[in-house]
């Protein structure tokens, strides 16, 4: 293995054996491999990539596609039926809320048992655990039993003792999602931290927008198999691609994208170009795959592409949206959320009586939404979604891309705080004169 690869994964296959009733298993275990009394389950199939030191992947795929499966494969603690798996240097895995801990020991005897797990000496944890509670920050109740925990003050203390003993591998199961805002941004800028010191991370997550914010390649699970590896923003595109079509008009949408780029996606093969044979395009309907948000910018009032702009300055946020199948009446609308996750604004093209009508199969729409930036300083997402609109308030979503624009807004003069810059006339006067 090469010595700028910390995780190799070469060709995993996961089995499982299905039984339909208990007396099938003792009536296998008699047959000496004869019959069959079992269905086979393939939780993960022909699976391969490398992950470099420093480097923080992302896995995305729907509930079932294999993510844990493939994570506890490489943290050790599941066997793969196929395949090997290479790790460098000491791996640390965050898999299950708690995981390893004693619900009857304190957290502070945990914090020393999960220590000795990761082969670490007792002088070892004696120095790191002032930070492992600091990181925590669950006050007195370090000194008291697990079982009495929130799920989110074990989550806390399992992250703490995992990114505190400074780990070459870390690796992270959806863990986070359950700890408030505050504690989330201190995890990821700690994942940062280890990332930049050659920590390699592999963070397991149904939120696109982390994947964006803080992996540099992601890689896509679907029934098992590797449907793609590469930059994350593609992965997280094709990952849409999955979530807002059916089935068969998704793989045949991946083999096209594969065959155009030759990179990114995984071809599926068996699975029959876009259009039936003979030419003639599959009937649109409900679930499929009928347009795809592909590029987007914003810019200033120059015209020029940027993140950064003045409190009310213009901006104009632009996109443009393939037409894969045809499309009566379409919909397109913005979100603006602040970094905590505040709906600051959001409109679309139905308010404005601008939905565009009658969109034919390989064409480009571009939507475009001019406004002024009427908000304090901060730091805001946009996400941009695109939706069929069936009738009035009532729509069906085609895609949507989850704060994928970053907006940094600057004051010369601070004249308020909050949300909303709103225009504002003070006065002062003397309206009694004291005797």
């Amino acid at each position: 293995m090469s010595s700028d690869v910390a995780i190799s994964i070469a060709s995993i296959s996961k089995r499982y054996e299905m039984y339909a009733q208990p007396k099938d298993r003792l009536l296998q275990f008699f047959s000496f491999g004869r019959r069959q009394f079992f269905q086979e389950f393939w939780a993960l199939r022909d699976v391969s990539f490398s992950v470099g030191k420093g480097e923080t992947i992302g896995i995305l795929g729907r509930n079932g596609s294999g993510k844990s499966t493939l994570l506890q494969i490489i943290a050790g603690t599941l066997t793969p039926t196929v395949g090997e798996v290479r790790t460098t240097g000491v791996l640390a895995a965050l898999l299950e809320l708690g995981s390893g801990f004693n619900p009857e020991f304190t957290g502070r005897e945990n914090v020393y048992l999960n220590g000795s797990i990761l082969g670490l000496s007792k002088e070892a944890m004696d120095r790191s655990f002032d930070d492992i509670a600091a990181f925590a920050d669950i006050g007195q109740h370090l000194d008291q039993p697990v079982r009495t925990y929130s799920s989110g003050m074990a989550v806390r203390l399992a992250f703490a003792v995992q990114a505190c003993v400074k780990p070459d591998i870390l690796i992270v199961d959806e863990a986070l999602s359950v700890g408030d805002e505050k504690f989330q941004r201190k995890c990821f800028d700690y994942i940062e931290g280890l990332r930049e010191n050659g920590c390699s991370v592999l963070l397991v997550t149904h939120s696109t927008a982390t994947v964006e914010k803080f992996c540099q390649r992601g890689v896509l699970l679907h029934q098992g198999r590797m449907h793609g590896v590469g930059p994350a923003k593609e992965i997280v595109d094709q990952y849409h691609a999955l979530l807002y079509s059916d089935e068969r008009s998704y793989l045949r949408y991946l083999n096209q994208t594969a065959r155009q780029s030759g990179e990114t996606t995984v071809p599926v093969p068996g699975v029959a170009d876009a259009g039936q044979a003979g030419g003639h395009d599959e009937p649109s309907g409900q679930g499929q795959l009928r347009a795809v948000i592909k590029g987007w910018e914003v810019c200033n009032a120059d015209g020029e592409t940027s993140e950064v702009f003045h409190s009310g300055g213009k901006a104009t946020i632009r996109f443009d949206v393939d037409v894969l199948q045809p499309v009566k009446e379409m919909q397109a609308g913005i979100l603006i959320r602040t970094i905590e996750g505040v709906s600051v604004f959001g409109t679309s093209t139905l308010y404005h009586g601008l939905n565009h009508q009658d969109a034919q199969p390989r064409t480009t729409v571009r939507f475009e939404f001019a406004l002024e930036l009427r908000l304090c300083q901060g730091a805001y997402f946009v996400t941009l979604s695109i939706a069929e609109a069936i009738s009035h308030g009532d729509m069906s979503y085609l895609d949507r891309k989850t704060d994928v624009i970053l907006l940094k807004i600057n004051q010369m003069r601070l004249t308020g705080s909050g949300i909303a810059m709103l225009d504002v006339c003070v006065s002062a006067q003397l309206v009694e004169q004291a005797q």
